[in-house]
This record gives structure tokens, sequence and C-alpha cells, in this order.
């Protein structure tokens, strides 16, 4: 490979092998965690389906306003709900863009149903800006590429 950007030599076929192997393996190991996601994400959908029909039913809406205790009994299962989805963690774009939309639909319905006074907010708009100050995502960056390229080092050495 004369051109300068390629590989300095060869990898014999044991050490492509090998690399094969390990770029396959995470691959599936990424894969099965944004089905996992995706598997928890359709359970919420579809709790969240069951709280949109009761949300939009009026006559239960009218039971809500007059009943204190089936009003927080329906706030208690939106607030599961919604730490249950913001619980989940997905690599995927599509997880996240499904998770971001179910926690609007949430939190808005929580609003309605259970308004908070005007000098007491609700503190689930933490997950905007849920990156850490101070540069700690590089740092996990550069050790999660480090530790990837021992394991390559390593496995070319047996």
């Amino acid at each position: 490979m004369g051109n300068g950007k390629g590989k300095a030599k060869e990898l014999s076929p044991q050490d492509a092998a090998l690399l094969i192997q390990m770029n396959y393996r995470a691959h599936l190991a990424h894969r099965s965690q944004v089905l996992r996601c995706l598997r928890d994400l359709a359970v919420a959908k579809a709790k969240l389906k069951e709280l949109r029909s009761l949300f939009y039913n009026l006559s239960y809406r009218r039971r809500l306003s007059h009943d204190h205790e089936e009003r927080q009994r329906f706030s208690e299962k939106i607030i599961v709900l919604l730490l249950t989805v913001d619980a989940l963690e997905g690599p995927d774009f599509m997880v996240r863009t499904a998770k971001k939309s179910m926690l609007e639909e949430l939190e808005s319905m929580l609003e309605i149903v259970d308004p908070q006074p005007p000098g007491k907010q609700r503190s689930f708009n933490r997950r905007k800006f849920d990156l850490p100050e101070g540069g700690a995502i590089p740092n996990e960056k550069t050790a999660g590429v480090n530790n990837a390229v021992r394991v390559i080092n390593t496995g070319k050495g047996k």
C-alpha cells in the first residue's frame, strides 16, 4: 500500500478474521441494545396509548376534575410512565426522537391534569441539558477509543 493513506502492512488471514469478528460482535451488541430499547419503548408506547385514551375521554376528564383521588392516581400513572421513558437510553437517533416526543406529550398531559402554581415548577426539563460541564464527554470518548485500540492490539498479539 504505497499511497501513504492505508495501513503499513497487510493483515494476516487470522488477524483479518479476528478484526472482522470483533467488529461484527460490536455491531451485534449495538443492534441488540437498540432492539431492546425499541422493545421497551413499544411497551411504554402501549401504556401511553392507554393513558391517552383516558385523557381524551370527556367523561373521565369530568371525573378527574371532581375526584381528587382519581386525579392523583392518574397523575401518578403519568409520572411513573414519564420516569420510565426518561430512564430509557438508546444509542439510536430513532430511539431518542421517539423518547423525546413521548416525554413532551406526557409532560403536557401532566401539566393539564395537575397544574403547578407559578412559583413551583417541575424539574423534568433536566434532560434538555444532560451533558456534564467541564468536558467529561471527550474524556469518555478518549478512554473508549484507547480501550478499543488496546483490545485490537491484544488480539493481534495472539
